[in-house]
């Protein structure tokens, strides 16, 4: 049996390597195969609105701009290969990626050209999806309040 000092410095060493082993016996996982660990997008073809040259990340961050602003996923615009079942990003099948490119296309213009002439266009820096979308693939139509009559409001103090 272990008294008084022995016992003592048994459980402080104990307590000492059982922290230790528990770190050993944790295993980090299996790194991912080199062909998955820098999977890329491939270079994007048949670019008729964007530009040419946009890298992956920008071409992302477009895509999801989109999917956000009219809550759709990219099958909306995109058709599927039915046999492997990914998107066929090139497809020009669907007549919603038509149609985004003719919205892409509008929204240039109104920014470059109509929104620019104005002298002050308050926080409306530009135009995108989201300003007639609001998160719905087909915008709706804003009916404005009836109008109120009466005296005006109280001047802010």
């Amino acid at each position: 049996m272990l008294h008084g000092k022995h016992l003592s410095r048994v459980l402080i060493a104990a307590s000492l390597l059982f922290p230790s082993v528990s770190l050993l016996a944790q295993t980090a996982p299996p790194a991912a195969p080199p062909s998955e660990a820098h999977h890329e997008m491939p270079k994007p073809t048949n670019l008729k609105v964007l530009p040419k040259n946009i890298s992956s990340k920008d071409l992302m961050a477009t895509m999801h701009q989109f999917t956000g602003s009219l809550g759709v996923h990219c099958n909306f615009c995109h058709v599927e290969d039915k046999t492997t079942h990914h998107l066929i990003f090139a497809s020009d099948a669907k007549p919603e990626k038509k149609s985004a490119r003719v919205m892409m296309r509008m929204t240039q213009t109104i920014n470059g050209k109509y929104l620019a002439q104005l002298p002050d266009h308050g926080s409306m820096q530009k135009v995108g999806c989201g300003t007639c979308h609001r998160g719905k693939s087909t915008p709706t139509e804003f009916v404005p309040p009836p109008e109120q009559h009466g005296p005006p409001p109280a001047p802010a103090k």
